[in-house]
């Protein structure tokens, strides 16, 4: 089961377009241990729908760092504690593990490890490879990985529920997660709240 941090980093990226796997689980190899990631994810292009998929609807922060892809793919480690050790949660063979369950050819796999693998994305030609951690407590920052505060994936749930109160609150049982209900039940109180305080 999802904890509530891997559960909002879940919606996150599925309300930018992604499709998400979570619990992913590195078998063991000759170089890796049995293990897991928290989040694959992988995004095509032009991804639309009337409710949450156009343009103005992505998050701009993450998508200033994403451009030109062909085939996008995103391993996301979320950390709810203090002190997360990250040293080991975008070890080169686990990278390439997930490399591969996203589908990329073997060339692309060996491009983006042999150029790119102590850089937060990596692509060959027009496909990238995000590596992203979503913390609740601060990470600092470095080149491996790209860090997003809890905070921040939250404030863009609540946006885009916002922006589309009505839809989505009438279709909140359909969403396979007590959280995001709640979140839509909590938006639409919200501002049943602030019409009745202007009337």
């Amino acid at each position: 089961m999802k904890n509530y941090g891997e559960e909002l980093a879940y919606w996150y990226l599925r309300f930018n377009g992604f499709f998400v796997l979570d619990n992913f689980v590195y078998h063991r190899t000759p170089h890796n241990w049995n293990g897991d990631a928290d989040l694959l994810a992988i995004r095509l292009p032009h991804v639309k729908e009337p409710i949450g998929g156009n343009i103005d609807d992505w998050d701009e922060k993450l998508f200033s760092y994403l451009k030109n892809y062909d085939v996008l793919g995103v391993l996301c480690e979320v950390k709810t504690g203090p002190g997360a050790d990250l040293t080991r949660a975008f070890e080169h063979q686990k990278v390439k593990y997930a490399l591969n369950r996203i589908g990329f050819s073997k060339f692309e796999v060996k491009e983006m490890l042999s150029a790119n693998d102590n850089y937060f994305i990596l692509q060959c030609n027009r496909k990238q490879f995000l590596k992203l951690v979503v913390s609740e407590h601060k990470v600092q920052n470095t080149d491996t990985f790209l860090t997003f505060s809890l905070e921040h994936i939250e404030d863009f749930i609540y946006r885009r529920i916002d922006t589309y109160i009505r839809q989505k609150y009438s279709a909140r049982h359909f969403f396979p997660s007590s959280l995001i209900q709640y979140m839509m039940y909590r938006k639409d109180k919200e501002k049943r709240y602030r019409i009745d305080s202007d009337e």
